[in-house]
């Protein structure tokens, strides 16, 4: 069997743990750190405890796939928080050509949240709580003056309202962050890394992240490294799973992408830079697929619910669901698929931060949802095509019960995840918070808000037929918000699969 060594960004569920599970879905073993070398939220992870143990254990493994960020800064939290400087933290990647191993590495061209909130600003610097709207205002005119697009004078005006140590600790950070991503792009170009991935967290046309996208493709050019460059941050470990996967298998995957609604594969979904036919494309070379324009030829078939007409985020702006355009043409299709015998795995980027309940409604009035290979639609395009598209490929790749069944698992997670937990369950307890001024619940009232989040997850996955048979217990927040869910999952005793 395949052995993979991972670092993953962090300790999470969505990151981490889905990681591993796309590795049992592909039948490959994934390893990870212990838990003592993790970080905890913004609490950073034992950089140098992570050398010694990737030092350790690439001898034993096929290949060693490493987040950057939990390499240098101590995880992805910690890479927009820590007071490291550049000395310290550029000199941490030095291990990488130590291993002997191949190494496939991916690092994040750090997000720049353009809001004030005092609840979200735990994952971002003090400041942001009262000055991010400010911030984020003053780095889209940065970049704008820099393409000509707006004045000096303009810039100034916006850089004087916000006070100076703010903005020198906001550019001390991310020109310490770049650093990093420029190096990687050294070792990429000396031949260090069989792959490299630089993605972006959460990003926008103008801004910062956006200029140090731009400047590390015109570096990456010139150097002769070769990089993928998209959008996306919370899905690289699992697609670079598959990807490694699908290579030591000896197997590119043909992936064909289907959606009824053409023209919404050249919308730009939110907080992404680019149309989704492009961020597709890319999704699928990082994966190591190759798209093919037929169905008949493909080994996946990706469906695709494309951005809506009237953007819409579960979060920030909830969409009016009466007003929505129909889901039956992708149904229809779906089905039509799955009869025809294809692999068929569903990306739902209709909304940010959750799935469409319509559309899983829906298919499941048909019978067809169990029937899916993967369905994602959890938060940001880029983190939904490319969780599904790994859990697709792991589809083609292993055809054991135990890997079958743990892609049961998954598809069964994902389904009460994104189509429930995120617009529906999680809406709930953030607009009674809101009510009181918050935006997530206070950490001594969490027991009973997980509690709550089991009940409500059990009811209604009581009135899904795809999800007969599963049981859940002990949901969970794992970061005290309300965004990342943990929860188990078990087939009931008297059950068969």
């Amino acid at each position: 069997m395949t052995r993979i060594a991972l670092l993953p960004p962090d300790e999470r569920p969505n990151t981490r743990g889905y990681a591993a599970t796309i590795g049992r879905c592909a039948g490959v073993d994934v390893l990870t750190p212990p838990q003592e070398l993790m970080p905890s939220f913004r609490t950073p992870a034992d950089t140098a405890g992570l050398a010694e143990w990737l030092r350790r254990v690439a001898p034993d493994v096929d290949h060693v796939l490493v987040s950057l960020e939990l390499l240098v800064h101590g995880g992805l939290i910690p890479s927009r928080n820590t007071e490291d400087r550049m000395a310290d933290v550029v000199p941490r990647l030095s291990v990488l050509r130590e291993l002997g191993t191949p190494v496939t590495a991916y690092g994040v061209v750090t997000r720049l949240p353009t809001y004030d909130n005092r609840a979200r600003s735990r994952q971002e610097p003090g400041y942001w709580a009262t000055h991010g709207a400010l911030l984020g205002t003053l780095s889209r005119l940065w970049d704008e003056a820099s393409l000509g697009e707006t004045d000096e004078a303009t810039v100034a005006d916006a850089r004087a309202r916000v006070p100076g140590e703010y903005v020198r600790d906001l550019v001390r950070r991310r020109a310490r962050n770049h650093a990093v991503n420029l190096a990687a792009l050294e070792l990429a170009a000396d031949g260090v890394f069989d792959t490299l991935v630089i993605s972006s967290d959460d990003t926008a046309p103008r801004g910062l992240p956006a200029a140090e996208r731009r400047l590390l493709g015109h570096w990456a050019d010139r150097l002769g490294a070769d990089v993928l460059m998209y959008p996306g941050a919370d899905e690289v470990p699992s697609v670079l799973v598959a990807r490694v996967a699908a290579g030591a298998a000896g197997v590119r995957p043909r992936i064909a992408v289907v959606c009824p609604d053409e023209a919404g594969l050249d919308r730009i979904a939110p907080y992404e830079d680019r149309p989704l036919r492009v961020g597709l494309g890319n999704q699928i070379r990082a994966v190591g697929g190759v798209q093919v324009d037929d169905p008949a030829d493909a080994d996946l078939v990706v469906a695709v619910h494309p951005p809506a007409r009237e953007p819409g985020d579960w979060v920030s702006s909830p969409p009016d669901l009466a007003a929505a355009a129909p889901v039956e043409p992708l149904v229809d299709a779906v089905e039509r698929l799955l009869d025809g015998g294809h692999v068929v795995a569903l990306a739902d980027v209709h909304y940010a931060n959750g799935g469409d309940p319509r559309l899983v409604e829906a298919l499941d009035a048909r019978s067809v949802l169990g029937r899916l290979a993967a369905y994602g639609g959890w938060n940001t395009a880029g983190n939904s095509i490319g969780t599904t598209l790994a859990a697709g490929v792991a589809a083609v790749l292993a055809g054991t019960e135990a890997a079958a069944a743990e892609r049961k698992r998954f598809l069964a997670r994902k389904i009460i995840e994104d189509a429930h937990y995120l617009p529906v369950v999680r809406r709930s307890i953030q607009d009674e918070a809101a009510a009181r001024g918050l935006l997530d619940p206070p950490l001594d009232e969490l027991p009973a808000v997980h509690d709550r989040i089991t009940r409500d997850l059990r009811a209604w996955a009581a009135g899904v037929g795809a999800l007969a048979g599963w049981r859940i217990d002990d949901a969970r927040l794992p970061w005290s918000y309300t965004f990342t869910v943990d929860f188990d999952l078990t087939r009931a005793a008297t059950t068969t699969s």
